[in-house]
């Protein structure tokens, strides 16, 4: 069974179920919310409850279910939503088996560190989708459990693939494959994937293919935060340029909160994702990318950061300095705009 969203070229979230011989179901329905992936949880989810759990008879259950997202869609919003976490299943009987992403070897650099947009090329999700096409596409390589090439591909766009996964990441890369062979793709049931505060184990290559010159990745990491000032001034560098960039920070007036770090396509996104485990923080950033800016990017990172000296005088002074990352962060209860 297959159940397939689309937004059609007037902005109706089309959603089509069928099985290998005919279509089962058909809706179009506006676009509820301004927010793609709430949208399609809300219309996704009774779907998948009835189809799992509808059937009286057991023959009649699908054993799986192929879920095929818009073609610029985050995988895993919906992934969590359908998981069945213990006691917490939202689609009780089913869990997210494997996730597949889609690219071309032939344009995979350019998609990845090129600066088109998503609307550009004719695939926003919605008229405010202001998403560059290496920010969507980047999302959905780290997250897959497998890749499918439209085409064989070479030992430089492998490399690519081992700096922007896991080491640890079990991750199958296919250019050939029909039906049964992706059906049989698995992942493990606690895979931590799309936890935002755990990001992969190294940004190293894997050993599966050469050293690719122009391909480097950096693990920049700091037990400290960075300086709300220097971090403005530093933010082009840091986030600019032919970049896949992930991670997290804090800044010393919120030392519960946790800073999220996004960035590719020439764009960088900052929010905050809740608080922090216990009293353990960190800012540590992931960077891949090509091109001379590694040695600048390290630069720019250190000088963000707080100082020794400036650690030593304390966090509770920042208590009441506006740090100018409100519109990002949310408000803080300030009345000094400077440190």
């Amino acid at each position: 069974m297959a159940v397939r969203h689309d937004i059609t070229p007037d902005g109706l979230l089309h959603r089509v179920v069928h099985d290998w011989s005919s279509v089962r179901d058909r809706h179009t329905q506006p676009l509820e919310h301004g927010c793609l992936s709430c949208a399609l949880r809300a219309d996704l989810l009774p779907v998948l409850r009835g189809l799992v759990n509808g059937p009286s008879n057991p023959a009649e259950k699908p054993a799986q279910i192929i879920v095929g997202l818009p073609v610029s869609a985050e995988p895993h919003p919906l992934v969590h939503a359908v998981q069945s976490w213990p006691g917490a299943a939202l689609v009780p009987g089913a869990r997210a088996a494997a996730v597949i992403a889609t690219a071309s070897p032939a344009t995979l650099f350019e998609d990845l560190f090129g600066d088109d947009l998503l609307a550009e090329r004719g695939l926003e999700l919605n008229p405010d989708d202001r998403r560059a096409v290496g920010e969507a596409l980047a999302t959905q390589l780290e997250y897959a459990d497998a890749i499918l090439f439209d085409a064989p591909a070479g030992p430089r766009e492998h490399q690519l693939l081992d700096h922007l996964t896991s080491v640890r990441q079990a991750r199958s890369v296919i250019t050939e494959a029909d039906s049964s062979d992706l059906l049989r793709i698995n992942r493990s049931p606690d895979d931590p994937r799309g936890d935002l505060l755990r990001l992969p184990d190294s940004r190293t290559p894997s050993g599966r293919t050469p050293e690719i010159k122009d391909v480097w990745s950096l693990d920049l990491h700091s037990h400290k935060p960075f300086h709300p000032g220097r971090l403005h001034t530093e933010l082009e560098s840091l986030g600019q340029g032919p970049i896949r960039a992930r991670g997290t920070f804090w800044l010393p007036g919120r030392p519960d909160v946790v800073g999220i770090w996004d960035g590719a396509g020439g764009q960088l996104s900052i929010g905050a994702a809740g608080t922090w485990p216990g009293s353990v923080r960190s800012t540590r950033l992931q960077v891949t990318g090509i091109g001379p800016q590694r040695e600048s990017i390290q630069r720019a990172f250190s000088r963000a950061l707080m100082t020794d000296h400036e650690m030593q005088q304390g966090l509770s002074r920042w208590d009441t300095i506006d740090d100018g990352f409100g519109p990002w962060l949310g408000d803080a209860d300030i009345d000094d705009l400077s440190a």
